[in-house]
């Protein structure tokens, strides 16, 4: 296997984790360990690393290598203001586009997301525990990507799945999820899959807007919190 497929695995390795929220703000990436985890060798981690470096993930320290990156209350508003320009847009054109293929994987993720908040609502703990946060994160990211894959616009793709990337990494992790937040975002999925789905535009893009809008006022309320001040240090 090539230098350059051992990197590639390396980088998707790295952004599924950051995407996840497995590495805090602040974070060193450890290029040995990292590599070993998927048996490669630390060169090509360092260049997964550089990569994510220019996607505004990780930044190179000297003396340190790759540390996830902090960002302050004005970036992250501005990662959303890029989303709001772009994602409802992105979602009318779904209304417009969106194959069957397209409408039953939204259908699916957004039946994940009410499964799960539902099992939620069930037990005894408010707070989700990391197993079933995980798996409504997998599948509200998967939500959003698919509405923005069903553009079938390559420019858009790319640029909307880099700010909302940011936004995961930077922004909705900050936050932890209880049934009534999961059940929230399942009501606001709900309003976008049912324009799309009936091939409404301006619903769509309007649903999407909001949506948008509450997790900017999500994110915000838990960066501002203390143990959000005390993370964007």
């Amino acid at each position: 296997m090539s230098t350059e497929t051992h990197a590639s695995r390396a980088y998707q390795h790295l952004r599924n984790k950051l995407i996840a929220g497995q590495f805090a703000p602040g974070e060193r990436l450890l290029y040995g360990p990292i590599g070993k985890e998927i048996g490669v060798s630390a060169t090509p981690v360092r260049e997964a690393a550089g990569q994510l470096a220019n996607e505004g993930l990780v930044e190179l320290v000297p003396q340190l290598g790759a540390v996830v990156r902090r960002i302050d209350r004005d970036e992250l508003i501005e990662i959303y203001e890029v989303r709001l320009a772009i994602e409802p847009y992105a979602a009318r054109l779904a209304a417009q586009r969106a194959s069957e293929k397209h409408l039953h994987r939204l259908a699916a993720e957004m039946n994940r997301m009410k499964q799960l908040a539902e099992k939620q609502s069930t037990l005894e703990t408010s707070v989700a525990g990391k197993q079933i946060a995980k798996q409504f994160d997998k599948a509200d990211y998967s939500f959003h990507m698919t509405i923005i894959a069903a553009t079938h616009n390559r420019a858009m793709i790319r640029t909307a799945g880099q700010s909302h990337v940011l936004t995961r990494v930077f922004g909705i992790r900050r936050h932890q999820y209880d049934a009534h937040s999961m059940l929230e975002t399942c009501r606001e999925h709900a309003a976008i899959l049912d324009a799309i789905q009936a091939s409404s535009p301006d619903s769509a893009a309007a649903a999407a807007a909001a949506h948008i809008q509450h997790g900017l006022e999500i994110s915000l309320k838990a960066l501002d919190s203390p143990a959000g001040r005390k993370s964007a240090r």
